[in-house]
């Protein structure tokens, strides 16, 4: 029996990208932990510069303008080194910028990205066409460069996303001239289509960033809580809160405040952010009306410095305003992006305290 027709390999090579899709996604989960380290810009670069060769390669055959017998024989393959270094990428994007996401305001960024990582499955006769193929390695190398750029900065904002898309422009611009030289009547005839494509996604990441649905990468909160007492003393904040109940495991503490008459409450948030990057945050105080809108009732601004592994710690707290009701405290960039938040109701009674360390 050849070794083509043999049912183990018509089952790998049927499901191949499937096979890739899981273990890929479990190795990327354990080893991609932080954008500002060597090994996973490493990774992110490698994926991007092995994706473009693979396209060159399967034009390169298509094309008849460098096909080796050796080449011509994986021709059927050669599409995979296209798709597996995409959905590896996308992997670590879900993985990245999910850890950033406030999901109630980034879904529809993360429902895309998850898309994309998911449908890359069944894009393989996709990659093989040179206008799909350029379309989605823009997207991963805009939706790289997002995270990348304000970590060699040190800012982020406004000012450095724009900078980053358009470096991503640039850099997908040099990537055509070199398409355009080794295929041009190919180039010729998708010309319109990249970059109509191209020019499409370029939008809609703005649109996304302008409207906060993007998430704030590469922040993220590690830990967000209400406490009846925060106090600093030689690198520890000692903290007094109400424990939540059981069931609620996820939350850091009770969704329930009991207030004594003319307390304060104390947001305290913790959010990691690469060495080197500095932001300035603001603890949003917002109360629910009784028709359901958010009204903020106090905005609280701080520095956050980068660099420590479970985040920098900070915290803001408001009494004057506070009564009886629903109410949140929103950990936001000073454009308003959600980094994440906790909602809590105020009530009137005596708490149960436990203290602490944080």
């Amino acid at each position: 029996m050849a070794i083509a027709t043999h049912p183990f390999v018509r089952f790998v090579r049927h499901h191949i990208s499937l096979i890739a899709f899981a273990t890929g996604f479990v190795w990327d989960t354990i080893t991609l932990n932080r954008i500002d380290l060597l090994y996973e810009n490493f990774v992110f670069v490698s994926y991007l510069v092995i994706a473009f060769v693979g396209i060159l390669l399967v034009h390169s055959v298509e094309t008849g303008t460098w096909a080796p017998r050796r080449l011509v024989a994986i021709r059927a393959w050669l599409p995979a080194l296209v798709q597996f270094p995409l959905g590896g990428l996308f992997s670590g994007f879900v993985i990245f910028y999910t850890k950033s996401a406030a999901f109630w305001t980034s879904w529809p960024f993360l429902l895309l990205l998850f898309a994309l990582f998911v449908g890359n499955e069944f894009f393989r006769r996709r990659y093989e066409r040179l206008v799909f193929q350029m379309s989605v390695l823009f997207f991963a190398l805009t939706s790289y460069l997002i995270l990348v750029t304000p970590v060699v900065l040190g800012t982020i904002g406004n000012s450095t996303f724009v900078l980053s898309t358009l470096l991503a422009l640039f850099v997908f611009a040099v990537l055509t001239q070199i398409v355009m030289r080794l295929f041009p009547d190919l180039y010729r005839r998708s010309v319109r289509g990249i970059w109509l494509s191209v020019l499409g996604v370029f939008a809609v990441f703005q649109v996304f960033y302008f409207t906060h649905v993007i998430p704030p990468v590469p922040l993220v909160l590690t830990e967000v809580g209400i406490y009846h007492s925060v106090v600093r003393s030689e690198g520890v904040y000692q903290v007094a809160y109400e424990e939540p109940r059981g069931w609620k495991w996820w939350r850091d503490t009770s969704y329930t405040f009991n207030q004594r008459k003319g307390s304060a409450a104390y947001c305290f948030a913790s959010i990691f952010a690469p060495t080197r990057l500095s932001a300035r945050v603001q603890h949003s105080w917002q109360r629910k009306t009784t028709e359901g809108a958010w009204v903020r009732e106090a905005k609280v601004p701080y520095q956050v410095s980068g660099g420590r592994d479970h985040g920098f710690r900070g915290y803001t707290f408001i009494t004057s305003v506070l009564q009886p009701g629903t109410w949140k405290c929103a950990v936001e960039l000073e454009n308003g992006q959600v980094i994440g938040e906790t909602i809590f109701e105020v009530v009137q009674g005596e708490p149960e305290l436990v203290r602490g360390e944080r």
